[in-house]
């Protein structure tokens, strides 16, 4: 199964994320609604029933936009098993240590991101690191920067402008088949 799971300022997260539904077969959109500054209070709780879904279907990929890639960490810190992890402009801080229940990560990133640019920046800030969960970081700008062999880091700075733009439907049809084949190699 493809989990899909969308950030937390997404009203409608199958214009985001659920887009992949016309890419990829056996897909499930982990809809946990919109949050804004609600986001620190649920991020656990909503990791702790993308786990309870992740338990029931082993063996499945999870593609993560922005927040949806902490509440997926958070969902393998609790034991959740996951074949591979599809970070898509991820708000996670850039050495994120991915806990061992994840097979392969790939981590799609454009130097354009400025929405995790902005929470690394604002992590720094006193008072406002208080709103900002501590996952975050600027991993969808910057990428994966730790030594952990599991993961490949994919620049797409070339052709992604902002922090959303992987599922412009140009851009999915340019590159997805690619991705396809990476998760699809990695699986094996």
């Amino acid at each position: 199964m493809n989990i899909l799971i969308h950030g937390f300022n997404e009203k409608h997260p199958e214009e985001s994320v659920g887009k992949l539904t016309d890419h990829l077969t056996d897909t499930f959109l982990f809809n946990y609604g919109w949050r804004f500054f609600s986001v620190l209070w649920h991020n656990k709780r909503d990791a702790k029933k993308l786990k309870l879904l992740l338990d029931k279907n082993p063996d499945s990929n999870v593609y993560g936009h922005s927040n949806g890639n902490a509440i997926t960490v958070e969902a393998a810190r609790q034991g959740a098993k996951i074949k591979t992890l599809i970070v898509i402009n991820g708000a996670l801080k850039c050495k994120t240590k991915f806990p061992k229940t994840i097979d392969r990560i790939i981590v799609i990133y454009t130097k354009h991101d400025k929405a995790t640019r902005a929470a690394r920046f604002f992590d720094k800030v006193p008072f406002i690191q208080l709103l900002i969960p501590n996952a975050w970081g600027a991993m969808g700008a910057k990428g994966y920067t730790g030594n952990d062999e599991r993961v490949k880091n994919w620049d797409l700075s070339i052709g992604l402008k902002g922090h959303s733009d992987f599922f412009d439907k140009d851009n999915l049809d340019w590159y997805m088949p690619e991705l396809k084949k990476w998760v699809d190699n990695e699986n094996k």
